[in-house]
């Protein structure tokens, strides 16, 4: 059997860096070129320089229209040559002007980034101490959170003991007061109880009317019996009477003894 085949395993290739080309680098290179060309003119404009001097030196030692020519040609060369040095010369101070404002703003750009990079980066700092400074602050507040619960806890106790024990001294003083009432009530000698018996025995005696109708029952003495019957009766009628012989002893006992013989006969 054939193996299978293995997948080839394609590597990634690494990125490349891009390298950012600052404005003042790239204002180095135009400033390097300026003064290259600035050098080579200036190369040129000391020839025609030296060029003219021996066309002066042959029209010295010997004046002809020739040597006169090569002079005037020389000196036009020359002219030409200094007017092309003066403009690469502006040209350099130009590129070194633009040099220097590249490098100013990459130096701001420089700042702004770095600016930039620290606010990040105090940020991520900051944003990776919000639980643990989260944490703090909570536990501050707790601990300031009980602090003072538990002054206004302190305070709700004891007013509340100071109810309760005003309370408690209420009860005290009420319980005192029981407790001397029954002290004086047991101490107290007992009061002397008035004779009950014979008002119960002259009520006894004034109820008894079956008395009365067994002396009706009687034939021979029918007519004092009635007459008797009306006498019991007038004397059973007044209770009001009957009270006040209850209250005066004397006279009660002599009801009864009056009563008493009438019933007999």
């Amino acid at each position: 059997m054939k193996k299978p085949a293995k997948k080839k395993i394609v590597k990634k290739a690494a990125a490349k860096k891009v390298v950012k080309i600052t404005a003042a680098q790239k204002a180095g290179v135009k400033v390097t070129a300026a003064q290259t060309k600035l050098t080579a003119q200036g190369k040129k404009l000391a020839a025609t320089r030296s060029k003219i001097a021996g066309a002066k030196a042959k029209l010295a030692a010997k004046a002809s229209p020739a040597t006169r020519r090569s002079l005037a040609s020389a000196r036009k060369e020359f002219k030409t040559n200094n007017t092309k040095f003066k403009s690469m010369q502006n040209d350099v101070k130009a590129a070194k002007s633009a040099l220097r404002l590249a490098q100013v703003a990459d130096a701001l750009a420089a700042s702004e980034a770095a600016s930039k990079a620290g606010l990040a980066a105090t940020e991520a700092k900051l944003n990776a101490k919000v639980a643990s400074d989260l944490a703090a602050a909570v536990k501050k507040f707790e601990q300031r959170w009980t602090k003072v619960r538990a002054a206004q806890n302190a305070k709700k106790i004891k007013a509340a003991a100071k109810k309760l024990a005003a309370k408690l001294k209420a009860a005290e003083k009420k319980a005192a007061a029981k407790a001397k009432a029954e002290v004086t009530k047991a101490n107290a000698k007992p009061k002397a109880k008035k004779p009950v018996k014979k008002k119960v025995a002259t009520k006894k005696v004034a109820a008894k009317k079956p008395v009365a109708k067994k002396v009706v029952a009687k034939k021979p003495a029918a007519k004092k019996a009635v007459a008797k019957k009306a006498v019991t009766k007038k004397t059973v009628a007044k209770k009001p009477v009957a009270k006040k012989a209850a209250a005066k002893k004397a006279p009660a006992k002599k009801a009864a003894a009056k009563k008493t013989p009438a019933a007999k006969s």
